[in-house]
């Protein structure tokens, strides 16, 4: 159960990229890293109904979390970056090459492998505060240093900086959700709305969606969908070890293949996430921009 509610997830959320990348796009760059880029978009029909999909995604995200650690539901959404490409080839009635086929083949495999092999397990469901301090901490200071540092880079980084700080906030959320259906499943609703995950959720969410967005506004899918795609795993995975001890399979042989396994996963994440099939940037036909990006401030 818990890998269909993660692959449904996967499926909403690769829907969600193609519908909100096509608004935010063509958003105006004075809203660039501002909430008034939320307020622009709420507007458009499209971006709206990617956030329907994106909230599908989340409601079985949630349950699958409810059900299985964090070392497994999040790497199965790397499969969001299958579907994308699946759906946008449908979009826009297009084929799809040669690398594009070995790249959906890839992740697959390696993300099979993965997590066969890795046979990932849960840990504890309790984390104490001063743990909570210190992932939070963290995390928010990479998320800052990724933020200033795009905002002094080339317009070519910018777009990979911003969905990396979008990343670390996802899997920050990622970790607040799992807790929050932990407390909910063990101790009830109102004990979800007395705690402090559910605002903290709150938070870290519109920060992410704020972040991903004016990556997505600033350059080219192809900047920003592999970054995002191949670190909030990655970066959920080691929260799930770090916070809730959660493990992978640790015998020589087993890490030898997780090690392989993940390789094929990173490859197959740049090849899907370069595609033009997946960004929309055909050959000739550059993704379009309503206005030249303005520099905020």
């Amino acid at each position: 159960m818990v890998y269909l509610l993660s692959v449904g997830s996967a499926f909403f959320y690769g829907l969600a990229a193609v519908m909100q990348h096509r608004e935010a796009v063509a958003a105006p760059g004075a809203h660039h890293l501002r909430l008034g880029l939320l307020v622009h978009l709420v507007r458009r029909p499209l971006w709206t109904a990617g956030i329907v999909a994106d909230a599908a995604g989340f409601v079985l995200q949630a349950t699958a979390l409810g059900r299985g650690p964090l070392t497994l539901v999040q790497p199965l959404l790397t499969g969001g970056l299958f579907f994308a490409l699946v759906i946008s080839a449908l979009w826009d009635r297009r084929g799809l090459s040669g690398k594009e086929w070995g790249g959906a083949a890839a992740l697959m495999v390696g993300l099979s492998l993965l997590l066969v092999v890795g046979s990932p397990t849960a840990g504890r469901s309790t984390v104490a505060f001063h743990r909570w301090v210190i992932a939070g901490g963290l995390c928010g200071v990479g998320v800052v240093i990724l933020v200033l540092f795009s905002r002094r880079t080339s317009t070519v980084l910018r777009p990979a900086l911003l969905a990396l700080a979008a990343a670390i906030s996802f899997a920050a959320g990622d970790a607040l959700v799992k807790s929050a259906v932990d407390v909910l499943q063990a101790r009830g609703v109102w004990e979800v709305i007395d705690g402090w995950y559910v605002y903290g959720l709150i938070g870290v969410g519109l920060l992410g969606t704020v972040l991903v967005q004016s990556a997505f506004q600033a350059g080219p899918l192809t900047s920003s969908l592999p970054a995002l795609t191949a670190v909030e795993p990655i970066a959920s995975s080691i929260v799930g070890i770090i916070l809730f001890a959660e493990a992978f399979a640790t015998s020589p042989g087993a890490i030898a293949v997780e090690v392989i396994a993940a390789a094929m996963v990173l490859v197959a994440v740049w090849l899907l996430g370069t595609s033009p099939v997946v960004t929309g940037a055909y050959a000739g036909q550059p993704c379009p921009r309503s206005e030249p990006q303005i520099e905020p401030g």
